[in-house]
């Protein structure tokens, strides 16, 4: 079907819906949904692109409580139930900021007993003084499940204990303590106030964190389109950018929700070629074992598609995909002269299984089938792939683990960790300590999930200028 004409019909599509809340408006090519707490924008773009005429889509959901965009895509509109699955993943994200407008402070106690009538006090003060709060409770050893949805967090006396700990996994939010004869009296006004201070403190030294980082004197005559895909639980970054001699001169990242590898690399690739952006080479990065241009990854790709031989037969230039986690290892070296032999290893929120890659010796180690590291084939059944899991210990116990099997494999000088949950690398030396002793445990190092796509950018650019110069 002419893209003109399916164009039409996605739009029809759209505003044939019936809207749960909000309302459609159409401003010349664009349609918006407004609602109280969120805009949605569906954009239309009419592009001329080696004598094609294409209509190129953009998707975005902004969030009207701090103006951030939660929601962002970009497609070539050729497939119109494509168009019309990432539509309703677009209004799944705008309607759930519904609940993310006000305020959410969690109370945490060893059971959630106690703080349950301390919350429906202060839920119901919030509501008599119509302020912007929501007050939730539950017992501790949910905390670092749900705890990455609050603002605020408030601990109860009893396990106040905790309050480094619960202070270093969740770093980006209030953590306190609630005075013991506040919550002796359920001293509801007091404790508003309490919350009201932090909060304006924290508006008030918060300072913007530096995440560009030095990508080097790397000199090369190529462009390269490196590309960084991060799955983890129920969501997905994808963030892209063009090197040209070693220097980024273009970038974006998508947010989205379900991954399909081929279709948003192919958006990606198309939205690239009408922003009239070239290259020479495009590098995958992507979770898995990547073997023969194949990519063992089940759950979002048939592992019966070559995608590197169908990506260079659509785009016409050499692709070269690696483990995302390579091509961290690879960029954490590139950007320090300390170390020459460094593993890397990863575990995404939520998970129990994640990934490591070795580099010895300032080489990648790769192995016969690209699967050295690969922790998940020596990980034990019962903890094999297991998602939704926000136990501290458990994670701490299972990262340590890996990192001793490590130790005693390749004796690295040192080894990065990303890992939301236990960002404590003390906490971890002391449980390996507990099998290894102190004098062989190298340096450990904490990656924020910034700096995690940073490094994989950085080092897939390499990855693909390596592969290039062999095969020249």
């Amino acid at each position: 079907m002419d893209e003109k004409k399916l164009a039409q019909e996605y739009r029809e599509w759209i505003l044939a819906h019936e809207l749960k809340e909000g309302k459609f408006e159409i401003d010349g090519d664009i349609v918006e949904i407004k609602t109280d707490y969120a805009e949605g924008q569906v954009k239309f773009h009419e592009i001329t692109l080696d004598g094609r005429e294409i209509v190129v889509i953009e998707q975005l959901v902004t969030n009207l409580a701090d103006d951030e965009n939660k929601y962002y895509l970009h497609f070539e509109l050729k497939d119109l139930a494509h168009a019309q699955k990432l539509f309703e993943d677009m209004l799944d994200v705008l309607f759930e900021l519904k609940d993310q407008q006000k305020t959410k402070i969690l109370l945490c106690c060893t059971s959630g007993l106690t703080t349950s009538f301390f919350k429906e006090k202060l839920n119901e003060a919030a509501n008599l003084l119509g302020m912007n709060f929501e007050f939730n409770a539950v017992n501790f050893s949910q905390l670092y499940k749900v705890g990455f949805d609050y603002s605020v967090i408030l601990l109860a006396p009893q396990i106040a204990f905790r309050l480094e700990e619960a202070r270093e996994v969740l770093r980006d939010k209030i953590v306190l303590k609630v005075p013991p004869k506040m919550f002796a009296r359920y001293d509801v006004p007091e404790m508003i106030k309490l919350i009201q201070t932090e909060i304006e403190n924290r508006k008030s030294t918060a300072e913007e964190r530096a995440i560009a980082k030095a990508v080097g004197e790397i000199k090369n005559d190529k462009k390269i389109l490196s590309i960084a895909v991060m799955p983890f639980a129920n969501k997905t970054r994808i963030a892209y950018r063009i090197y040209e001699n070693g220097s980024p001169i273009f970038e974006e990242t998508i947010i989205k929700g379900e991954l399909n590898v081929v279709r948003d690399l192919e958006d990606i690739m198309d939205t690239v070629g009408w922003k009239s952006h070239s290259y020479d080479a495009i590098g995958v990065a992507i979770s898995g074992t990547v073997h023969d241009g194949h990519l063992d990854l089940p759950r979002y790709i048939d592992g019966r598609i070559n995608l590197k031989s169908y990506l260079e037969d659509l785009y016409g230039v050499p692709v070269v995909i690696t483990n995302n986690l390579r091509g961290a290892v690879l960029g954490f070296y590139a950007q320090q002269d300390k170390y020459r032999n460094i593993v890397f290893n990863s575990k995404p929120k939520g998970y129990t299984v994640g990934g490591q890659a070795i580099l010895i010796d300032g080489k990648l180690i790769n192995g016969a089938h690209n699967m050295a590291g690969e922790i998940r084939y020596f990980a034990p059944l019962e903890e094999y792939g297991i998602q939704d899991c926000f136990d501290v210990d458990r994670i701490l116990e299972i990262i340590s683990r890996e990192i001793r099997s490590a130790i005693g494999v390749v004796d690295p000088e040192v080894i990065c960790v990303r890992s939301e949950l236990t960002p404590n690398m003390q906490k971890i030396r002391e449980k390996i300590a507990e099998r290894i002793p102190e004098k062989y445990i190298p340096e450990l190092i904490y990656i924020d999930p910034d700096q995690f796509q940073e490094l994989i950018l950085l080092g897939q650019m390499i990855i693909t200028l390596e592969e290039l110069e062999k095969s020249n």
